[in-house]
């Protein structure tokens, strides 16, 4: 007699292979598109935040497929994000199964690794492959991002008053030490500040805003143009640019609208030297990551963002924080 276990995975397996048949067809949708235009807009582009299967939350691509569709799109390289597992040992995987494309890893600091544990950090930093880059600050059981959607007060926070914690202060350390790359997760406008005020005094020099004009942190115009003057980098994310009242998927109405026309206009204002462009995609029933970044371009583009500034963008400050130029 056979158990549910055995009974439930050929079903699965036949739904993931109907998966990956789609995902192909996407895919060679999008080259086709590629192939009708001069040039191919996601050629050496880096998608520094995406998503993937395995994962707690319901995903469009696992690992290999992710790779697979950003290398097949011309695409430089990607950066795997969970937020409840470091993703450095899953990105050395890949990195061996997948040619043609770099794939890297990290850790958010969130419950199920700990919350800011330092040891946590040291392990991803250390695990085989190097393929660890990322230290994002708490996402989802950040204080903030916790006050923010869930309206409880039991997140994790990083600063008070403008000083980090101790725990931070170890965090921050560790990143130092194995020079890795500090990304501000889900904390407040405020933590962001004194996160980056402290990092840059203990010399820590690579630093993304993690989508920073998105509800959380929804940094101002000002407090974009001050993190930016103390050497840290502005994440601009294409999911933001599906978040509306009218969303097709209804968690995406719970945050504040935010355009591409929006971050465009930002841009303009701050500079492009201060600025990396990602999708934050790999959500089921979202368009899959290397088209969102398409999207983002395209869009970047239609509000007279010139491709100077595109390829700033997308290309030439993420490879310097992944250090591939």
């Amino acid at each position: 007699m056979k158990t549910l276990k055995e009974t439930v995975t050929p079903t699965r397996v036949v739904c993931r292979s109907l998966v990956a048949t789609v995902l192909a067809l996407c895919s060679f949708a999008t080259q086709a598109q590629v192939a009708a235009n001069e040039e191919n807009p996601l050629e050496g582009t880096i998608d520094f935040h995406v998503h993937t299967a395995p994962d707690v939350s319901s995903r469009s691509v696992n690992d290999v497929e992710l790779a697979q569709l950003a290398a097949r799109s011309g695409m430089r390289a990607v950066v795997l994000k969970n937020h409840a597992t470091m993703t450095a040992d899953r990105a050395g995987v890949v990195q061996q199964l997948v040619p043609g494309i770099k794939v890297f890893g990290g850790i958010a600091l969130n419950r199920p690794v700990g919350g800011l544990n330092v040891d946590a950090v040291n392990a991803m930093a250390s695990m085989s492959g190097s393929r660890g880059k990322v230290v994002w600050l708490p996402t989802r059981d950040a204080a903030y991002n916790r006050a923010t959607f869930d309206n409880k007060d039991d997140g994790i926070s990083v600063a008070s008053g403008g000083k980090v914690s101790a725990e931070m202060e170890a965090v921050l350390q560790a990143i130092k030490e194995h020079d890795l790359i500090l990304a501000t997760g889900h904390v407040s406008p405020e933590e962001v500040l004194a996160v980056v005020r402290r990092a840059r005094e203990m010399g820590i020099s690579k630093i993304v805003i993690t989508h920073a004009m998105s509800e959380v942190p929804g940094l101002n115009i000002e407090q974009l143009k001050e993190v930016a003057g103390m050497g840290a980098l502005l994440e601009l994310v294409y999911l933001d640019h599906l978040r509306t009242p009218t969303a097709h998927l209804n968690w995406l109405r719970d945050w504040e609208p935010l355009s591409i026309g929006q971050m465009a206009a930002a841009v303009k204002e701050v500079g492009s030297e201060h600025f990396i462009l990602a999708s934050d995609l790999g959500q089921t029933g979202n368009p899959i990551p290397p088209d969102g970044m398409l999207q983002m371009i395209e869009g970047m583009r239609a509000a007279g963002v010139s491709k100077a500034d595109i390829d700033i963008m997308a290309r030439t400050n993420p490879a310097q924080l992944l250090g591939l130029d």
